[in-house]
């Protein structure tokens, strides 16, 4: 019997080290972001000297660079000051006020009795930490539009100023940095002018890496991970020009699976008919590839419900659907929908203008944009909802 684990059928791959392909990779340099980053060290560099920082709002689209470049300057930063304590929060993951502020207290390893505390409660432990300590808390709150409770922002920022006053000590101080990051650069303008004034952010924005770029990046990349001869520049060129929407994130998947796909066949070098046919295997489906691996789970929801509706779905019966597979407020639905919207998966339009009535409703109307037009889109994806 075969044993498929046996060291005599390995045989040798492109890819010698893959963690360099992956998307948890942090570089040793970030290519591309200097503005970015020197934006970001300026703003947090008072926290060296335990003073309050700029809070950032951080935009752009998925894949370039906006969370690699914040774990590196937050690297960086931590090297400079070992009493900062850094909280990353996924905002669709934990989008409410406790689970937040339950996030910072796993982080400072308090512990919490079992009968469970309020959030103002909780609260109250936070800043009696930070007070003790003396320790600033950076929060990176990683797609921001998906906070349910906004008023945490206004609890955040506001506490900084109780520090000042404490009678107990004049070097005592509460300080929070936030740096708040969304594809949507339209967030702040939804947020309660009385949240925007505490929080006063200065916005930074990430725009798509041109194919110039993207090709610098992935030959650092290829160099690293691969095996020296088992690519050219003409293969990384095809790649980056291959990679619309400027996505780092994707150009890297391509070359990881260009390789993984010259490895499948035996080959020693990396063909430009290998990333041909991995493009080919993303291109079944209407959305371009490099969209489609952008999407959340929640947007794949959304597209997958719309892809089994001919004439699209009203909005009220759309969150009834999604809700039933992922409990997720009606807001942040809107937030996934405009999302989609801006990247031009979808499109909507007034339900009763699309009865031929006067628009006397907000309910709307969503369905896929067909390709190349603007219209509706007809049912091209069979496998985009999650089972």
């Amino acid at each position: 019997m075969r044993n498929y684990f046996d060291e005599g059928i390995f045989r040798d791959s492109i890819i010698q080290k893959e963690e360099f392909l992956l998307p948890d990779y942090l570089p040793d340099e970030i290519l591309h972001r200097e503005r970015q980053l020197q934006a970001m060290a300026d703003a947090l560099r008072p926290l060296v000297k335990k003073s309050p920082a700029i809070n950032l709002f951080i935009h752009g689209p998925a894949g370039v660079g906006k969370t690699t470049s914040i774990k590196y300057i937050l690297k960086q930063l931590s090297d400079s000051s070992t009493n900062l304590l850094i909280v990353f929060v996924n905002c669709w993951q934990t989008p409410t006020q406790l689970g937040i502020y339950n996030r910072i207290i796993d982080e400072m390893k308090l512990p919490l009795p079992r009968r469970g505390l309020a959030a103002d409660e909780i609260f109250d432990k936070i800043l009696s930490y930070m007070r003790n300590y003396n320790r600033p808390v950076i929060i990176v709150l990683d797609d921001v539009d998906g906070l349910e409770h906004q008023e945490v922002l206004y609890s955040i920022s506001r506490s900084n100023d109780s520090g000042s006053n404490d009678s107990r000590s004049n070097d005592s101080k509460i300080i929070f940095a936030i740096l708040a990051v969304a594809n949507n650069k339209n967030y702040l303008a939804q947020l309660d002018f009385r949240i925007r004034s505490s929080l006063r952010f200065s916005e930074l924005e990430f725009r798509s890496y041109s194919a110039e770029e993207l090709f610098s990046i992935i030959k650092l990349r290829a160099e690293a991970a691969l095996v020296p001869g088992s690519y050219d520049d003409k293969l990384l060129l095809k790649i980056a020009n291959s990679t619309e929407g400027g996505s780092a994130r994707r150009a890297i998947e391509l070359l990881w699976k260009a390789a993984k796909h010259a490895d499948g066949s035996e080959k020693k070098t990396i063909m430009i008919q290998d990333l041909e046919d991995v493009l080919a295997e993303s291109a079944s489906a209407s959305i371009k590839p490099e969209l489609k691996t952008s999407l959340s789970k929640e947007e794949q929801l959304i597209v997958g419900l719309l892809n089994k509706s001919e004439k699209g779905l009203e909005s009220s019966e759309l969150y009834g659907k999604f809700i039933a597979k992922i409990p997720k407020s009606k807001r942040q639905i809107r937030n996934y929908l405009d999302l989609l919207e801006e990247k031009g998966i979808i499109v909507s339009k007034d339900a009763a203008q699309a009865e031929g009535k006067e628009s006397i409703m907000k309910s709307r109307i969503f369905s896929l944009k067909s390709p190349g037009s603007s219209g509706s889109a007809g049912n091209s994806l069979s496998d985009s909802e999650p089972k």
